[in-house]
């Protein structure tokens, strides 16, 4: 074993050539240097690219933890956000809310939720131009939040904004202060109103959502979830959901529109397939390009020893790439993928922390998909996208597009 990577120096996860073109520099790495350590960050951070390690990584919690955080800098949380869990407690917390993201749950949403994109659809459909970003895939995935919490949708443009400031903070803890305070405090309130309705038997008065159900249901020991670890479960579930979702449905159609002929139309004929193009985006496109775990104790990948307590920040996006994992056709948006193959991909994490919300995510970009090829079969690309700022996410920040 080695006790430094090989060096391949100009590798950062934030550097402005990697940030450009992610799928290139992960190849490299596969390649020359499948786990990878820098300095330039003012602490040693080790990536790993190939899709065994990834794997053998998100299996282990045991060795691998969540405690100081998915970022590159080490960030203390409040108990109750759970991308800050290691079991026991993230087991507890996570079989608490599991339900209400569960299959039947969320299909209860999609009315809900096709209702809103088609609005948001036809307000835009006049200009025979928007930006799917903000015209689209920016307030729908809250929308979807919102329903599921039980949130007023008048509150909508407060999350949204919330929730842009608390994805940037990631990589600039600094900047999502106010915005956690204020979603903090807004959850506070409305969890206090809510026990103070259940504790008077005013059942009707209550608000049907997941954020009733950690408000006033026995969590454990037949006592309420302690009111801080609801108020970072709801921030962590905002931050998990809102800009991944957002950038799952315009990478799907920028995709989609590059290829129009190959892709696009290929769906316009064959509805059916639009799950596989939602899969396939999700694989090839992932909105998370990866998160960190932290070694609980020295450990070894791919032969290269990594000390205790260091940052690996663990590449989804490599591992969705890797022949290993994907040998037909990786580097290439295969729209009619099957299915179980898609599926495979690690986008949505793996083992016991694959994102509680993967199935609203699914349903959300599906619909989204679903009217869009109704109501715009003859959408076009209308000019340059433009990348999202935070360097652990990958989607569209500006998505022109045009149609009639």
């Amino acid at each position: 074993m080695t006790d430094i990577a090989d060096p391949m120096t100009g590798y950062s996860p934030t550097s402005p050539d990697v940030l450009e073109d992610p799928a290139r520099a992960h190849a490299e790495l596969r390649e020359r240097c499948p786990v990878h350590r820098t300095d330039a960050l003012g602490r040693p951070l080790y990536s790993v690219s190939r899709a065994p390690d990834v794997h053998r990584i998100l299996i282990d919690h045991e060795h691998w933890s969540n405690r100081k955080g998915p970022g590159i800098t080490d960030t203390a949380s409040g108990a109750g956000d759970m991308q800050h869990d290691d079991p026991p407690e993230h087991t507890r917390r996570r079989m608490f809310a599991r339900d209400w993201f569960g299959p039947p749950a969320v299909a209860r949403l999609e009315e809900n939720v096709r209702a809103v994109a088609v609005g948001l659809i036809e307000q835009a459909r006049p200009a025979r131009r928007a930006d799917l970003y903000a015209d689209v895939a920016l307030p729908l995935p809250v929308t979807s939040f919102c329903e599921i919490m039980g949130v007023r949708i008048d509150d909508r443009d407060r999350f949204l904004h919330w929730a842009d400031e608390l994805v940037v903070s990631m990589a600039y803890p600094d900047r999502g202060r106010e915005a956690r305070r204020d979603l903090s405090a807004f959850t506070a309130a409305e969890v206090e109103r809510r026990r103070a309705l259940a504790d008077a038997g005013d059942v009707d008065g209550l608000p049907d959502g997941l954020l009733t159900h950690l408000a006033v249901d026995e969590y454990h020991d037949g006592e309420r979830m302690p009111l801080g670890e609801v108020v970072n479960m709801t921030n962590q579930l905002l931050i998990a959901g809102h800009e991944t979702t957002t950038s799952l449905i315009t990478n799907c159609v920028w995709r989609l529109l590059e290829d129009r002929a190959g892709r696009w139309d290929r769906l316009l004929a064959d509805r059916q397939l639009v799950p596989n193009a939602v899969e396939e985006s999700l694989r090839f496109d992932p909105p998370v390009l990866g998160l960190c775990r932290t070694s609980e104790h020295d450990a070894e990948i791919g032969g290269v020893e990594i000390p205790a307590t260091s940052k690996v920040m663990v590449l989804y996006a490599s591992a969705n790439r890797d022949p290993a994992r994907f040998p037909d056709r990786p580097d290439e948006f295969v729209v009619d993928r099957p299915l179980l193959e898609a599926r495979r991909h690690y986008s949505f994490s793996w083992g016991i922390h694959h994102c509680l919300g993967a199935h609203l995510a699914r349903l959300t970009a599906r619909v989204a998909l679903e009217e869009l090829l109704e109501r715009l079969p003859d959408l076009r690309l209308d000019g340059p996208s433009e990348r999202v700022a935070s360097p652990f996410l990958w989607g569209r920040k500006r998505l022109p597009v045009a149609w009639g």
